[in-house]
């Protein structure tokens, strides 16, 4: 792929002045349709280094608005940023609706410079590729229009490029002893990048290949590039408004050959007060234990509660935590996302409070709301929450794969039960400001969130992150079935 490209393209002077005005008005005026439209704009660069990427952000952004762009210069990660899945740090960094973000490299370091100086396992790099492919791949679905740009520059013009900026006081700095080993086993890192090339050359996000030898020419080439790819997602977003999909009619009862998982729960089930209070206090204890010992191994352990309204997951994480190190672990609950929330992927803000290595994180609601809640109540459109389900096993394969104890609980109660408890809230003082109009919309709504809950149980239970539905008609036997249900899991992975 690489040895075909035609490194004796040449643009004089006189050539590069006539066309890059006219397409820098173009990228100005890009950029503000893409801001008017809410489209995100990420821009990849990767290549050699001394190949020119430089030169072509400074070029950028002496046409753009600053107000509309920021640029991420990739370094190694911080210690911090070690503690979490490799793309969460890019995660972080992604621009919101509208915005512009340029990664002066990226995500790509971790199968290029990371495998040329064995900071990273061969064995891992194919699993690798497919993260990254599934992390482009749900970007692009949310609306992003994903630009990688792959600059090539030949042995020798490397080498003569970093020999004349090494005597330049004013650049010398900024060359890397990592580029003078590209320089040096120019062979073995052209290879890497020909395999990364293929693999994570996507539908959704193609790389474009750029002739670097030249630095006329690859800024033409490059800019040319990033204008078309604005103006085709703008077309896209001009057709979509066009044609429309009409939303499904709202499923209120399960396909014939679809299980019914919550019918088969056994509400009846309870426990006594002695063996509830004995049952909980063997369980708290023996989750304190494994808490140091979770500190020891730096193993983060990540536990989500879903269930219906006044299912008790208050009351569960309560005494899940009441005897934890409290340093060592925090609960997250999460409602209907923010503004700044709204501006970005749905799982951003998940992804920033991933709980760090050796600590427990806590998530009362999640991700799911995207199948659930959003789903039912037209938030997400049908396409969005139908695609979900694959984007959430892929997210939560990245956490397992990434050494994280993850568990998920759905409490499940009749909506007897639920009425019950609804009726003893609002006639208590203590109580009231647990129940609000929206519990009482949403009941009306069950049989809708019945559905909802079976197909999300069928579709998002797999080998690696399977779901555990407590039986929750009855508090105590909810709460020791979620501590013993925690504590046997870390158990297992530890």
């Amino acid at each position: 792929m690489l040895e075909s490209l035609d490194l004796s393209h040449r643009l004089s002077k006189e050539a590069y002045q006539q066309q890059v005005e006219g397409l820098m008005l173009d990228l100005a005026n890009l950029q503000r349709q893409c801001w008017q439209a809410s489209i995100p704009v990420i821009v990849v660069l990767e290549g050699w280094a001394a190949s020119g990427k430089g030169d072509y952000v400074r070029s950028l952004v002496e046409y753009m608005d600053p107000r509309g762009f920021i640029v991420h210069p990739v370094w190694p990660p911080t210690e911090q940023e070690q503690q979490f899945p490799f793309l969460r740090r890019f995660w972080l960094r992604l621009p919101p609706h509208g915005k512009v973000g340029i990664f002066y490299h990226s995500w790509y370091t971790r199968v290029l410079e990371d495998r040329l100086f064995t900071r990273i396992d061969p064995a891992q790099v194919p699993q690798t590729i497919q993260q990254i492919n599934a992390f482009e791949r749900q970007l692009h679905d949310d609306g992003a229009v994903i630009i990688k740009l792959w600059m090539h520059v030949s042995k020798k013009k490397l080498n003569k490029r970093l020999k004349k900026a090494a005597q330049d006081e004013l650049r010398a700095w900024r060359i890397r002893p990592e580029d003078w080993q590209q320089a040096k086993h120019y062979d073995e890192y052209r290879q890497l990048a020909e395999e990364m090339l293929i693999y994570s050359s996507t539908g959704a996000a193609p790389w474009t290949l750029i002739e670097a030898d030249c630095r006329r020419w690859a800024s033409i080439k490059s800019l040319t590039t990033l204008t078309a790819a604005l103006r085709s997602r703008l077309e896209q977003a001009q057709l979509q408004q066009i044609t429309s999909e009409p939303s499904l009619p709202a499923q209120t009862q399960l396909a014939p050959m679809e299980p019914d998982w919550l019918a088969k729960v056994d509400l009846s089930q309870q426990l006594s007060e002695d063996d509830y209070h004995r049952r909980l206090g063997e369980a708290q204890v023996a989750l304190l234990k494994l808490q140091r010992q979770l500190d020891r191994d730096r193993r983060p352990v990540l536990i989500l509660f879903e269930g219906w309204d006044a299912a008790g997951k208050g009351g569960a994480i309560k005494r899940l935590t009441s005897q934890l190190d409290p340093r060592s672990f925090a609960v997250y609950p999460f409602s209907a996302p923010n503004t700044e929330e709204q501006q970005q992927h749905y799982l951003w803000r998940f992804w920033r409070r991933l709980p760090a290595r050796g600590t427990i994180g806590i998530f009362d609601r999640s991700w799911y709301g995207r199948v659930l809640v959003e789903r039912i109540e037209g938030f997400a459109s049908d396409r969005e929450w139908q695609r979900a389900y694959g984007e959430i096993n892929e997210f939560e394969a990245q956490l397992v794969t990434g050494d994280y104890i993850l568990v998920k609980f759905w409490l499940h109660i009749s909506a007897d039960e639920q009425l019950r408890r609804f009726e003893e809230r609002s006639n208590s003082p203590f109580k009231q400001y647990k129940l609000t109009d929206e519990d009482w919309r949403n009941r009306e709504k069950w049989p809708l969130y019945e559905v909802a809950v079976n197909q999300m149980l069928q579709r998002t239970s797999t080998a690696i992150a399977p779901w555990t539905v407590i039986a929750g008609n009855d508090k105590r036997f909810a709460r020791v079935q979620v501590l013993e249900t925690v504590t046997q899991a870390i158990a297992a992975a530890l």
